[in-house]
């Protein structure tokens, strides 16, 4: 009997000292645990549709990449050179980026200043041409699908640039005063859609001070191509 009672202690005992051991590693494991909030799963999740755009436009890249070589090895296999595609694909670049003149059907927008006399309560400013006013029909101009634009002859290209001096605009270093001639090419009639919008800015500057802006279609327009040159100072060349 005395020894059963021995062997429930030493049963007890050791179930204790389990039970100390076991509570001991589990504070221990939860002490390493780490836990993930909403917000850095979110984090990941933008982070991993970050990386899948970029996959996918590199993949895109090496499709193109490898329709150029298979166009260039079969115009090598029947003519012997590539000099014919690369001159079409330089020709691409220069209409693209302005560095050649255009021709097609667009339109041709005059701006002037209004020539009505002004009331004692209207403001001087708003019956000129500003630069603003003449930003705010190059953007429309460009939304309705505009494919190039022209200033008073002066090309538009990324880097052109139209500020207000006066009674005159700069456009790519060179100085115009008004009538302001725009000129796009595009589909004459959506363009010309465009800039007759009555919620348009000119609209209502026509409407309200007689500004002069005449919107006129045509079957042919030519616009010349940049005349300036570019002079990068901080822009390399990438590896």
């Amino acid at each position: 009997m005395r020894n059963i009672k021995i062997k429930q202690k030493s049963m007890i005992i050791a179930n204790f000292i389990i039970g100390i051991v076991i509570a001991i590693n589990i504070k221990s494991l939860k002490g390493d645990q780490t836990f993930v909030t909403l917000k850095t799963i979110k984090e990941i999740e933008n982070q991993i549709e970050i990386e899948r755009v970029e996959v996918e436009n590199l993949n895109k890249l090496i499709l193109e990449k490898k329709s150029n070589i298979a166009k260039y090895e079969l115009e090598i296999e029947d003519t012997g050179s590539i000099r014919t595609i690369l001159e079409e694909e330089l020709n691409s670049d220069k209409i693209i980026t302005g560095f050649q003149d255009v021709i097609g059907e667009g339109i041709i927008v005059i701006m002037s200043d209004s020539e009505r006399e002004m009331e004692d309560w209207e403001r001087a400013e708003d019956f000129v041409i500003h630069d603003r006013n003449v930003l705010s029909v190059i953007n429309d101009l460009k939304i309705a699908g505009a494919e190039a634009i022209s200033i008073n002859g002066e090309r538009l290209t990324t880097f052109s640039e139209i500020k207000c001096a006066g009674p005159t605009i700069t456009v790519n270093g060179n100085t115009y005063g008004q009538p302001f001639v725009i000129k796009a090419i595009g589909d004459r009639k959506f363009l010309k859609s465009a800039m007759e919008n009555p919620g348009s800015q000119m609209s209502l500057n026509k409407y309200l001070y007689d500004i002069g802006f005449e919107v006129e279609e045509k079957d042919e327009i030519i616009i010349p191509k940049y005349s300036g040159e570019f002079d990068f100072e901080y822009i390399k060349e990438g590896d």
